[in-house]
């Protein structure tokens, strides 16, 4: 099994277009570095998943698409065609701008399979019209979950989170899952949750045996969000809880017996951003990697 992160970084990414903290302006200052070189940069975030010699799976659909795919090779038109395109199906965790937007830059391909649950389906369709948009300019065909692409199976799990601001409120499920994805071919396991509003027991059993895990890793605590209005701050901490703290991930994370553990979906605000900083060393003491933008993984076949 094959795993690319496209993009690490929350709504806006690093720099945020709007943004003269410190972090962004540091982000600004590595635009003409290579790849490589780049710390403080993060698109928004993304991952793409494949069975060997199959098409992409591509979780989350950012508006930073277009830039993200150009970096990856392994993302190019297949070989031997003029036009055409590396991807089976796109899954979404969400209806969220960040992770729904990019849906339209796949406008001139010959189909879309898009895997998504009902409310988010619905959401597409009417409050934020990409269906109707795309549908201008090829079919749009939808999965429900639990979804085979080639030798993919991809599972969702709800998650205790509402609809996105432009919603109006519900009480409906599906808002937001958390994804898991096995590779029939590999027998690997990944779960994806770039949004995590609390650790049930639910959740942890989702995650029981996965050999990579993605794990919210938004905001390093509640004090980031100080200068939002108060109604802004409880939004966002419905839909994210943060790494330090008590009831954080990072201590839930630290007794986790899985192998590969990574935080993405880091905000502008993270101080996780900085590799020099304490809080980046906690995490790393405590066994989590922190995403970056062009992170391969390679899952190996488990031995019979």
């Amino acid at each position: 099994m094959r795993l690319l992160v496209l993009g690490s970084g929350a709504g806006g990414g690093v720099p945020q277009w709007n943004c003269r903290c410190s972090y962004c302006t540091q982000a600004r200052e590595e635009r003409d570095l290579p790849p490589s070189k780049k710390v403080f940069r993060h698109t928004q975030a993304s991952i793409a998943i494949a069975e060997t010699e199959e098409p992409w799976l591509l979780v989350n659909a950012s508006p930073d698409l277009c830039s993200q795919f150009a970096e990856r090779a392994e993302l190019s038109p297949p070989e031997g065609s003029l036009r055409g395109s590396p991807l089976g199906a796109v899954a979404l965790t969400d209806g969220q701008i960040d992770h729904a937007t990019g849906l339209l830059f796949l406008r001139e391909g010959a189909e879309l399979n898009l895997i998504c649950t009902d409310p988010v389906w619905k959401s597409l369709g009417s409050t934020f019209p990409i269906v109707p948009v795309l549908r201008h300019f090829l079919p749009v065909r939808r999965l429900a979950y639990p979804a085979e692409l080639d030798s993919l199976i991809v599972e969702a799990l709800p998650l205790p989170a509402g609809p996105a601001p432009y919603e109006a409120p519900t009480n409906e499920s599906g808002h937001l899952v958390a994804l898991r994805i096995l590779g029939k071919k590999s027998g690997r396991r990944v779960v994806y949750a770039p949004g995590l509003p609390g650790i049930s027991p639910e959740f942890t059993d989702f995650v029981a045996g996965c050999d990579a895990l993605f794990v919210d890793g938004t905001f390093w605590s509640e004090e980031e969000l100080a200068p939002m209005s108060p109604e802004r701050r409880r939004s966002i901490l419905r839909s994210h809880l943060p790494v330090s703290g008590p009831g954080g991930t990072l201590a839930w994370l630290s007794g986790l017996p899985i192998r590969e553990k990574f935080y993405i979906h880091i905000n502008n605000t993270n101080p996780i951003l900085d590799p020099g900083s304490s809080p980046a060393k906690q995490v790393s003491e405590a066994g989590v990697q922190i995403a970056y933008d062009g992170m391969a993984l390679r899952l190996y076949p488990l031995r019979s």
